[in-house]
């Protein structure tokens, strides 16, 4: 699937729900981003406005609610048992001024969901398999074989060293609230180099 962002797909109401319900909860996973499950209350809220988007080719698989206030690392969410599969982000609340971005690569990593650690030490996460290194260390496709561009970095992957985006080239896309954004998940992606916090919803769904 193409890469799109729909704007004002959710009203204000649909989204308030949606944070009610992230803020329900007593608590929430891993250090870095905040996570909560999704609930039954939540597809309730959001399935009929996705059909509208996808049709009826595809089925809800699984998603979160997140919450941050640094920049997260690289990563993909497929899983090969669903063989074609997208994510769908939802932003529900952006307190960055409008510098928050997700930025989605051109590259795809065909393998089950990996998050690279970058610079970082090799930490356990449930779901995602944390790997050393850099994307350009793993036979991702579509390698651009050289430096990323310098405006871009400069304007959105500050949060680690240049040397790190070896080889990758990409897009980003403004975290505007009751927009969506829909993705193959195999597409490399991590948020860019914002100041502030943001709240989101990430579901994932695979085609019947």
């Amino acid at each position: 699937m193409r890469t799109a962002q729909l704007s004002e797909i959710f009203s204000d109401d649909t989204r308030n729900k949606l944070l009610d319900i992230y803020h329900s909860f007593d608590e929430y996973d891993t250090e870095e981003m905040a996570k909560a499950p999704v609930t039954p209350e939540t597809l309730e809220l959001v399935e009929e406005t996705i059909r509208q988007c996808l049709g009826t080719d595809y089925v809800y698989v699984s998603g979160n609610y997140y919450h941050h206030t640094q920049p997260f690392y690289p990563h993909t969410d497929f899983k090969k048992e669903w063989k074609d599969s997208i994510n769908i982000v939802i932003p529900l609340e952006d307190h960055t001024n409008g510098t928050g971005r997700l930025v989605i690569f051109d590259q795809k990593w065909e393998e089950d969901s990996k998050t690279w650690m970058m610079i970082h030490p090799v930490k356990h996460y449930d779901v995602n398999t944390a790997l050393p290194g850099c994307p350009m260390d793993y036979p991702i496709t579509n390698k651009t074989g050289m430096k990323i561009d310098e405006f871009f970095y400069k304007q959105h992957l500050t949060q680690f060293p240049t040397w790190c985006w070896q080889h990758l080239s990409g897009k980003t896309y403004r975290f505007e609230e009751n927009s969506i954004i829909i993705f193959d998940n195999k597409r490399l992606h991590c948020t860019n180099n914002f100041k502030g916090s943001k709240t989101g919803l990430t579901l994932r769904y695979k085609r019947r």
